[in-house]
């Protein structure tokens, strides 16, 4: 069974959640998530018809507690295709859900996710705070190999 259908370990405290791919149907819940109301409709439409971009959503009996936007890249390699690299884009949980590891079950979810579809790599671009702790705690490790230019 795929993680992605799967339910996550319940705890004694918490009610099941499971993890699975977003839809259209899911475009009003996944609008309330983000703390930018007035320019969340626009951005959800556009995580959902953009190609290459995942959304995977943590599933609860109190509606989406989460969602986590994953982009796919290829990367060319020199004379012998390319390697697949996903980006975590967004991670976003319901403020009134934090604190639940709702966090950590989807970037377990991505993660797998990506594994699944034999990428090479996870990335999650992050500044200082937080949000770098976050997934330094779950493994991930600072790479100082791309180098960034304001357009």
């Amino acid at each position: 069974m795929s993680i992605i259908e799967a339910e996550l370990e319940p705890s004694a405290a918490h009610l099941p959640i499971r993890v699975r791919l977003a839809g259209p149907r899911d475009l009003e819940e996944l609008c309330g998530l983000l703390d930018d109301s007035e320019h969340a409709r626009d951005q959800v439409l556009t995580w959902l018809e953009t190609p290459g971009t995942t959304l995977l959503v943590a599933q609860a009996e109190e509606g989406v507690l989460g969602v986590a936007v994953l982009m796919t890249r290829l990367v060319p390699l020199h004379g012998t295709g390319a390697h697949k690299i996903i980006e975590v884009d967004n991670l976003v949980v319901r403020s009134d859900q934090r604190g639940r590891r709702i966090g950590r079950r989807l970037l377990a979810a991505a993660v797998e996710w990506s594994r699944q579809r034999r990428a090479v790599q996870v990335e999650a671009v992050v500044g200082e705070g937080a949000a770098k702790r976050f997934y330094e705690n779950f493994g991930f490790a600072v790479a100082n190999d791309r180098l960034v230019l304001a357009a």
